[in-house]
């Protein structure tokens, strides 16, 4: 045979397996992108589920899901950010006590120093504090997850009206007021003093800057915060932003809260608090 047209058979039978190796090679590639997306669309539907699952159980907690970074639900509202006033639709729910409230202060128990000497001294008290305003019993500022609400009132005045355990701390879903109380954890809502004397009187020279303090042994700073109410006839009340009995890990609600008086049916103090999962 012809050199010239063996060349051109082998030639063309180059190009035609290269032809076929091409096409193998997209139809693979095509294969490929083809089971790529049945496992983006698996995935995808996995996901969607679990969202539903999610967004389910929220609702049988009495929850509004909301979304968030990352494709995780929170239940509860408003969180994060300054809480202000609470609405008019929870604070018609309370009737005040009519005890005007004062040197009303937010902050947090921690640990402070103070020098003492050379050496550097470290505590335990109401630290970071700011001061707070209230319309009659009604406080205008909200307490984020483990802060601490502190306020006085007249000893005398407070004393009559309080009986035992006529008090109590109720407190409700700020979304839904009507639904019933929610259980918080860790108290029977009966306590009016979550801070001792020695949190409000700190170490003078302590590291918060505060001029009204005392020096020696924590009984020694007791007393001298005592002596003070008992001089200007006041009575120190605190409350903390507790945890709650039906959050889930990593979940906060938004709650209205009221120290509400059984015999009067009035409160002595309302205001609105993030409160967390005691798992947290």
């Amino acid at each position: 045979m012809n050199m010239k047209i063996i060349g051109a058979f082998a030639v063309a039978a180059i190009g035609l397996g290269g032809t076929a190796g091409a096409d193998a090679q997209f139809s693979g590639l095509g294969n490929s992108i083809k089971n790529e997306a049945k496992k983006q669309k698996k995935k995808a539907e996995r996901d969607a589920a679990r969202e539903a699952k999610r967004a389910l159980d929220n609702a049988v907690d009495g929850q509004t899901p909301v979304r968030v970074s990352g494709g995780s639900t929170t239940g509860g509202s408003g969180n994060g950010g300054p809480l202000g006033k609470p609405s008019a639709s929870l604070t018609n729910y309370t009737k005040c006590a009519g005890l005007p409230l004062s040197n009303i202060t937010i902050g947090k128990l921690g640990s402070y120093s103070f020098q003492q000497g050379f050496s550097k001294e470290k505590r335990t008290g109401f630290i970071n504090r700011r001061p707070a305003k209230a319309d009659a019993c009604i406080l205008n500022s909200g307490l984020q997850k483990d802060e601490i609400l502190y306020f006085e009132v007249d000893e005398s005045s407070y004393r009559k009206t309080r009986n035992g355990s006529n008090y109590t701390l109720q407190c409700v879903n700020s979304d839904n007021p009507g639904g019933g109380t929610v259980p918080i954890h860790g108290t029977n809502g009966s306590s009016d003093s979550y801070l001792g004397d020695s949190h409000m009187k700190l170490a003078c020279g302590n590291s918060e800057g505060l001029s009204d303090c005392a020096n020696g042994k924590n009984s020694d700073r007791a007393s001298a915060h005592s002596a003070d109410l008992k001089k200007r006839s006041k009575y120190g009340a605190s409350f903390l932003a507790r945890a709650n009995d039906l959050s889930k890990r990593g979940q906060s609600k938004r709650l209205y809260c009221q120290f509400y008086d059984k015999n009067s049916g009035k409160s002595l103090v309302a205001f609105e608090m993030m409160s967390k999962s005691p798992y947290d």
